[in-house]
């Protein structure tokens, strides 16, 4: 008899539906669909005759009310990472968040297992969220099956849609204080004047927050006005497009200071785009030795391995990120469905 599994699906239709734990929920539920040991009812969907026997959460938000205290079946949480709690200064949530977090530790207590994207995170959570270490389960996550790399004449029509510059490196994800974007807008003062930046990414736009503030003092401080170009929106095509996108750059670079996985990393490398790192938190775990690697992320270390790159002959390259690709394409969201699987079903025999 298939196992049945009720999926929490409101990411895909609140503010996540267009951030990674949206992509997270649509491609499991979409693979764990094609498991015939598994029968799969979305919540929003649900058969009022459904009897679930295991309910998995795809999403734990630290500062708010995700998890309920009471489980009417075994239960599953994925959380993604813990970096708020990492970084306090930087990740103000006053006392109702600090009750949140109270709240949600304690609905934590009675679940069957915690799912994680890397061994990083595994040793975050049970170090912050007092969770222990043999229920928690590292299942990696995929780029997005849809991403392909792109021909020379699409690279080309996409440079003219966006108006793109003719050299750039290129970073997509949001602007969190994790992210580190600052450094990464300085590298550009480090590099030949026909190098750019473009940043991928629905908050990259004037708003009132303090880590916009910084890009903005960063760019004015670098005086890189001129060699920044964000994109906040792609077409209605933008899957084609960002594979464009990333296949025109120069390097792809994650400056973060910390991650939980990093999946622009496999994306960069499925569209067979160099990536350049932090060596740091889940990044290198990701990566494996398939990127350029700096070990304290600053401006300056970013900047000497774009320069490396630029200095790359074409045999060079394309034995670099073809490496790269075929590492990036062991990541696939039917290995994440199946070892997700295998889990439910450990459960249920305990």
């Amino acid at each position: 008899m298939p196992i049945k599994i009720l999926l929490d699906d409101s990411p895909l239709s609140n503010a996540h539906s267009i951030r990674g734990v949206g992509t997270y929920t649509r491609f499991l539920a979409k693979n764990l669909s094609k498991n015939k040991g598994i029968q799969l009812s979305l919540a929003k969907e649900r058969e009022p005759d459904f009897k679930a026997e295991i309910t998995h959460y795809p999403f734990f938000d630290l500062f708010f009310s995700t998890l309920p205290l009471i489980k009417k079946t075994k239960t599953v949480v994925t959380i993604h990472d813990v970096i708020p709690l990492l970084f306090p200064k930087y990740y103000p949530v006053g006392k109702k968040g600090i009750l949140a977090l109270m709240r949600q530790r304690m609905a934590l207590r009675n679940v069957d297992a915690v799912i994680t994207d890397s061994n990083n995170s595994k040793t975050d959570i049970a170090k912050y969220l007092k969770f222990p270490l043999d229920k928690i389960q590292v299942v990696y996550l995929a780029a997005n099956p849809e991403l392909k790399v792109a021909n020379e004449k699409e690279i080309a029509r996409v440079a003219r849609k966006y108006k793109l510059p003719k050299k750039y490196l290129l970073y997509v994800g949001d602007i969190n204080y994790n992210k580190n974007i600052p450094q990464l807008i300085k590298t550009l003062k480090f590099l030949p004047k026909e190098i750019n930046l473009v940043c991928v990414g629905k908050n990259f736009h004037p708003h009132d927050i303090p880590e916009w503030q910084w890009i903005e003092s960063q760019i004015a401080l670098s005086d890189v006005a001129s060699r920044v170009k964000f994109l906040t929106e792609l077409g209605s095509d933008s899957t084609v497009d960002l594979a464009a996108i990333y296949g025109g750059a120069v390097a792809y670079i994650q400056p973060s200071l910390y991650e939980g996985f990093g999946l622009p990393i496999l994306e960069a490398m499925i569209c067979q785009t160099p990536v350049i790192c932090a060596d740091n938190s889940s990044l290198p775990e990701v990566a494996l030795n398939k990127a350029l690697t700096v070990e304290e992320a600053k401006a300056e270390n970013f900047a000497l391995m774009v320069e490396k790159v630029l200095t790359w002959k074409k045999e060079q390259r394309e034995k670099f990120v073809k490496a790269a690709s075929i590492h990036a394409k062991k990541f696939t969201w039917d290995r994440t469905a199946k070892e997700t699987a295998n889990l439910y079903q450990e459960i249920l025999k305990k």
